[in-house]
């Protein structure tokens, strides 16, 4: 309850009560800090000068800053990881309520003790061999241990990504701090349990932060852990300026959550389309393929038919077939020429056989048995023999004729 005597203030005249006291303050209106530059960044500003903002940090605590290049003094080029003294005062910037140091010149204070120490821890995992492994992920993977915050923008691009490239793999997330001091025995953890689940992937991370943000993936625990991991890794640290331990530790780093589930799963419309080809080829060949047996087989068929005994049995039957009527054929035209030579002959012997000579009215005559061919073989009074084609008779010669 408040006092009745208690006024009422908006919270801009309360910011404004807070500025007054501050930049009022001699102590605060001029004072030099030393710290480790962060988070910076350099924006466009009026006048043709760039705005500075970054933070200054130790190992307790951080502190926001401003400086305006061109109007102040800068000799360095401010880096993160850059160990600098910068001189100002302490402002209050009241659209946020919030403190900051107006710099107003800036110098080097040689490399920042945490920027040094982490490239040590760097160099210390390198020559042991924990970034040399880099094992290859599964084309195909099955189940997926995701190890983030359940509640981040993170968990819900990688869902995203995995339903829409490659719905048939199973999500396990597994839920973990990425920032603050329970981070990295959280992200341990998660990696335990991992290996426990029949996982064949696994990957881990968050969304983009500042580097302090991200410190607990800078850890050597968490980098050893990861190394002693029996499934291959995916870093998913969503910053792409710095490269983390994490990063190094893992088989494959990716510089957002979303690009890391593009990483770990195959595109499903890709593969289907690949196995549309396949199957394609596949049918092509197969179809040749036949076609070229059918064709070797008919071959093989034709040679088997031309080699087999009944195939021989059969040509043999059909020369055999073939000789028998040509030489049937050859025996008839023989007999018929003999047959044709035989009448002709025996047309020619009857022509001149005696016989038919007689049987036409002609007469043999024979004297002493041999044949009469002249008158003037014979005298009167000679007997002679003459042979009719029926009978014969003996007559005496009266009268000659030569």
């Amino acid at each position: 309850m408040k006092s009745e005597t208690a006024r009422i203030s908006s919270v801009s005249e309360v910011t404004e009560k807070i500025k007054g006291v501050i930049e009022g303050s001699m102590l605060l209106r001029s004072v030099c800090v030393r710290g480790e530059i962060s988070n910076f960044t350099r924006r466009p500003g009026r006048f043709g000068s760039d705005y500075l903002y970054f933070t200054l940090k130790d190992d307790k605590t951080q502190l926001s800053c401003v400086m305006f290049e061109g109007v102040n003094e800068l000799d360095i080029d401010p880096q993160n990881g850059m160990s600098v003294v910068c001189e100002g005062m302490i402002t209050v910037y009241p659209a946020y309520g919030k403190y900051q140091l107006k710099c107003y010149t800036m110098s080097e204070d040689g490399e920042g003790a945490a920027a040094a120490a982490l490239e040590a821890l760097k160099a210390k995992l390198l020559d042991e061999g924990l970034f040399s492994r880099k094992r290859e992920r599964p084309k195909y993977p099955r189940k997926i241990a995701v190890i983030t915050s359940p509640t981040g923008a993170a968990v819900r691009d990688i869902e995203n990504v995995i339903a829409r490239r490659y719905p048939v793999t199973e999500l396990c997330v597994i839920p973990a701090f990425v920032q603050g001091a329970n981070a990295v025995p959280s992200l341990i953890e998660g990696l335990q349990k991992a290996q426990s689940i029949g996982a064949d992937l696994i990957i881990f991370g968050r969304g983009g932060g500042s580097s302090e943000d991200l410190d607990c993936f800078n850890s050597e625990a968490l980098a050893r852990a990861i190394y002693a991991s029996k499934i291959p890794t995916i870093s998913a640290v969503g910053h792409e300026i710095d490269t983390t331990i994490a990063d190094l530790a893992a088989d494959m780093r990716a510089p957002t959550p979303s690009a890391a589930a593009e990483l770990a799963v195959p595109d499903i419309e890709t593969l289907k389309n690949t196995l549309d080809a396949l199957k394609s080829r596949s049918v092509k060949a197969m179809k040749r393929t036949l076609s070229d047996c059918e064709t070797e087989l008919s071959g093989l068929a034709k040679d088997v038919q031309l080699h087999s005994p009944r195939a021989r049995i059969a040509a043999w039957e059909a020369r055999l077939t073939s000789l028998k009527t040509a030489v049937s054929t050859e025996i008839r035209k023989r007999l018929d020429r003999a047959e044709s030579s035989l009448m002709i002959n025996a047309r020619a012997i009857s022509a001149t056989n005696p016989l038919e000579v007689l049987s036409r009215g002609y007469a043999v005559a024979s004297k002493n048995g041999k044949a009469v061919k002249s008158a003037e073989e014979l005298a009167p009074g000679d007997i002679i023999d003459v042979k009719l084609n029926k009978g014969g008779v003996s007559a005496e010669v009266k009268k000659i004729e030569v």
